[in-house]
């Protein structure tokens, strides 16, 4: 079952709020940490993550689905925020760079085919990035917040998940090692205890957030691993692909690159 659009609204609103957001966007820019001229979408509630992208991409769509509901975004100037069905996005194929899923693959029973439609809207090579809430943390028990809510997932799951649909993941990362409470001193503490969570308790996260790419080969035998220089990443080891004119899982759109 989706929250409620205002509910998220909310719980940003909050201290607690404001302190995951923070955390969150500490994370991704680490990964992405430009974005010039880049086409970008945000499916699920990604106004918390919107400040990272808003100044040097070319494109930001910010696309809330029917059952979540949808808010006027951004507030004070021409709305950009989109309704739709989440597995039926209303891009071209291929007029993506990246994609990032935040509170919405916890809440959708249709998974496999939301993340089909974001590989045929994702260029060749396009980046997904998956925020979820960890199945084996804290946050997930407490629904408190919004990621106390919806199905958690293990990595191992998501994993899965994202090579079923063709898609290769690449690193993995965590946040939210504080507990979910409002206190002064334990938000004085976020960043350091964010630190020392990566370092001996990554299981334990709050979320967990994985990196994917669009890929358009098909597996062969074999396994190569990419050295990539990004603290608080694990790099994942993947195969090696050859190229095919049809994926395994499903037949991939034609390459185009024409702007939704």
């Amino acid at each position: 079952m989706w929250l409620d659009v205002s509910n998220l609204r909310s719980f940003y609103g909050t201290a607690l709020g404001r302190l995951t957001q923070d955390l969150l966007c500490d994370q991704i820019n680490q990964l992405w940490p430009d974005v010039t001229g880049q086409r970008i979408l945000l499916i699920g509630y990604g106004v918390p993550l919107a400040k990272l992208f808003t100044r040097n991409a070319e494109s930001l769509f910010h696309l809330m689905p029917k059952r979540q509901g949808v808010i006027h975004w951004p507030s004070k100037t021409s709305n950009s925020a989109l309704l739709s069905d989440e597995s039926r996005l209303p891009f071209s194929d291929n007029s993506l760079d990246k994609v990032i899923l935040l509170h919405s693959i916890e809440f959708t029973d249709r998974p496999q085919p939301m993340l089909r439609d974001i590989w045929r809207v994702l260029g060749g090579g396009g980046k997904l990035m998956v925020i979820a809430p960890n199945r084996g943390g804290l946050w997930t028990r407490l629904e408190r917040t919004p990621f106390g809510h919806g199905q958690p997932y293990s990595v191992q799951q998501l994993i899965a998940l994202l090579q079923d649909t063709v898609f290769l993941p690449e690193r993995v990362a965590s946040a939210l090692y504080i507990p979910p409470g409002s206190g002064k001193l334990l938000q004085h503490l976020a960043r350091p205890w964010e630190k020392i969570g990566r370092k001996y308790f990554r299981l334990f996260s709050g979320v967990i957030l994985v990196e994917a790419e669009k890929r358009v080969y098909s597996p062969s035998t074999g396994t190569t691993k990419t050295k990539i220089n990004n603290p608080g990443w694990r790099t994942l080891p993947g195969p090696s692909y050859q190229e095919s004119t049809t994926s395994s899982a499903f037949t991939p759109a034609t390459e185009s690159r024409n702007t939704p």
